[in-house]
């Protein structure tokens, strides 16, 4: 997985013990790929806690990038394939701008009280 992700462009590939971490941008935070029973796994955490409602909205609209709260950061992912993988920097961007529209909304609410 490792020679793959570098092949696929990703920044900063590396592994420690039997994660691997890497990034879709230097500026982003990194993204783990962890190998389990079912393939290797994939993952992003954002620091907000989405609502219920705006990750069941997310997983209806992609439900081939399951997000969730992990850690009490919004997070999303998926098993990696040819397919995910040459897609999955894009799921990281559209993700990163639905959290801050979620956020600047928060904020926009707070400010009118």
């Amino acid at each position: 997985m490792q020679a793959a992700l570098v092949l696929a462009g990703f920044a900063g590939v590396e592994a420690i013990g039997g994660t691997i971490y890497a990034r879709s941008r230097p500026e982003l935070p990194e993204f783990t790929a962890v190998e389990g029973p079912e393939g290797w796994a994939l993952a992003f955490a954002w620091p907000l806690r989405a609502t219920s409602v705006q990750i069941a909205a997310w997983n209806a609209l992609y439900p081939q990038v399951v997000m969730d709260l992990y850690l009490g950061e919004t997070r999303i992912r998926t098993h990696a394939s040819a397919e995910n993988l040459a897609a999955w920097a894009g799921w990281i961007d559209l993700m990163v701008a639905k959290c801050t529209d979620w956020r600047r909304a928060t904020r926009q609410q707070d400010e009118g009280m």
